[in-house]
């Protein structure tokens, strides 16, 4: 039986501030929320990769592409710096000299830069001014960089903030995980009676073990016998329709932003899905029950060359979630093919 498709658009902003909504929730055993650490985040911490840049609207505007990396650990200090901006804030960028040999481009995309939004590994901005760009070309490939270029910003400090490890003994391949409830980076969870803490990061230790991050101070506990109620829930700034339903089908949920698919997250209900296009102002979520979003290993995993045929990725993603509705054979990581789970057993 095909599985249904459905499509859910943000509407026009009702709701005034900020609301937690609660998506999912579930009993875990196997958790442990560790001593918290100290961690010092500065204005260029650990940020050492290179974005593709974009320019358009007569070079006064651009988007800044980190998600074409090969390390998904750059992603997490990428994150933590532009989540800090406030829209309106001035970007100096540094180390912008750029030379394409091949066709006789150099260009300087040093200057300054108005933050307006940061969405999944993709910064948008508008250029107050650069000291050179080329009449040729529109897209700034990454590869031609001479240097790092790197964006300071004035108004953040260096700050000291505590931060809470809770860890799931499980892994992240079972239904007594966060995974599993589709958490990402920015929803909020609630372990037992605790006030909801922000998710900073999501990872799996060396040992298999799944933990997240949490950007705040909790008590040091050992609740790996004891029967831990976790909520995922989620921050609407936007309208939404109805209260959403806990105990729904997942599947992969799929968020676009100007046509362009800027994520796609496993195990999310329908409901959990819907929310995420009350998040930001301008996303659209789609979501198909009963499959996976496909993996790094497929030909979704493009590098285009000018800023139309990122929707490629769009129509490519949605083809290789149809295709993967009916899925066989063994749990298999690190293989290409699109009949194996690729360590998604859900």
């Amino acid at each position: 039986m095909k599985n249904p498709r459905q499509n859910t658009k943000s509407k026009p902003s009702l709701i005034k501030k900020e609301k937690l909504i609660l998506v999912r929730e579930g009993l875990f055993f196997g958790l442990t929320i560790e001593r918290s650490k100290s961690d010092k985040n500065t204005i260029n911490r650990g940020i050492v990769s290179t974005p593709n840049f974009v320019f358009y609207s007569s070079n006064t505007k651009c988007l800044i592409d980190y998600t074409n990396q090969t390390n998904d650990n750059i992603i997490e200090p990428i994150t933590k710096f532009f989540t800090q901006l406030n829209t309106g804030t001035t970007l100096n960028l540094y180390n912008g000299t750029y030379t394409d040999t091949n066709s006789n481009i150099d260009a300087d995309l040093t200057g300054q830069y108005t933050f307006r939004s940061y969405i999944n590994g993709i910064v948008r901005a508008d250029v107050v001014s650069v000291e050179s760009l080329s009449s040729n070309i529109s897209r700034y490939d990454k590869t031609r960089f001479n240097n790092i270029p790197f964006f300071v910003s004035n108004t953040i400090e260096d700050q000291t903030f505590v931060t809470t490890v809770v860890k799931n003994k499980f892994g992240k391949n079972t239904k007594n995980s966060f995974n599993y409830l589709g958490v990402k980076v920015g929803d909020y969870v609630r372990i037992g009676t605790e006030e909801p803490k922000r998710v900073t990061e999501i990872n799996v230790d060396s040992d298999g073990s799944e933990y997240v991050v949490l950007d705040a101070q909790l008590t040091v506990q050992d609740l790996t016998s004891t029967p831990t109620k976790v909520e995922i829930i989620i921050s609407v700034i936007d309208s939404y329709r109805g209260e959403p339903k806990l105990n729904e089908s997942v599947g992969a949920c799929i968020e676009y932003f100007n046509g362009v698919v800027v994520s796609c997250t496993d195990n999310h209900t329908p409901s959990q899905c819907r929310l995420r296009a009350s998040t930001t102002k301008g996303i659209i979520t789609e979501i198909t029950t009963g499959t996976f979003c496909s993996t790094p290993e497929t030909d979704t995993s493009v590098q285009t060359n000018i800023t139309e045929s990122l929707v490629q990725v769009t129509s490519a993603l949605a083809a290789a979630i149809t295709n993967t509705t009916t899925i066989s054979g063994p749990i298999l990581k690190g293989t290409n093919s699109k009949n194996s789970f690729y360590g998604r057993p859900f």
